[in-house]
């Protein structure tokens, strides 16, 4: 059985809510935000390679995942939705993974990304062939 990507969303909530538990806070709520967003672009990718969609397996992936959601045909707002939020979430995580100084609050940008993640999973959940 393979990797369960959801569980990076719990382990972001965890972070989240006992970011001194490591006794590395700011570190704690980066990595929340980091892992809220794989964990939605996993499930995301996941629905979208049933659907046919064909990962590169590259960082390109992380614009087609979203592109692919955006383009589906014909339009549906759950798909939309699921791009948007996507887009919105992997910029938030590069803030966390990438920049010295966090222009918001870490623990605000790891709540927003969590929320953000799981909007994404439910829109995901709800297009999910049962």
């Amino acid at each position: 059985m393979g990797f369960n990507w959801l569980d990076y969303l719990a382990l972001s909530e965890r972070l989240q809510s006992d970011p001194a538990i490591l006794g590395l806070p700011e570190a704690s709520l980066r990595s929340a935000t980091s892992r809220a967003y794989y964990a939605a672009f996993q499930h995301a990718m996941s629905l979208a390679k049933k659907e046919g969609f064909l990962p590169k397996n590259s960082g390109e992936d992380h614009k087609e995942v979203p592109k692919y959601f955006r383009d589906c045909k014909p339009p549906n707002q759950a798909r939309r939705k699921i791009a948007v939020e996507l887009d919105r979430l992997r910029d938030q995580r590069r803030l966390c993974d990438y920049d010295d100084d966090l222009a918001r609050d870490a623990n605000v940008l790891a709540q927003l990304a969590i929320g953000t993640a799981r909007g994404i999973v439910a829109n995901v959940d709800s297009l999910m062939p049962k």
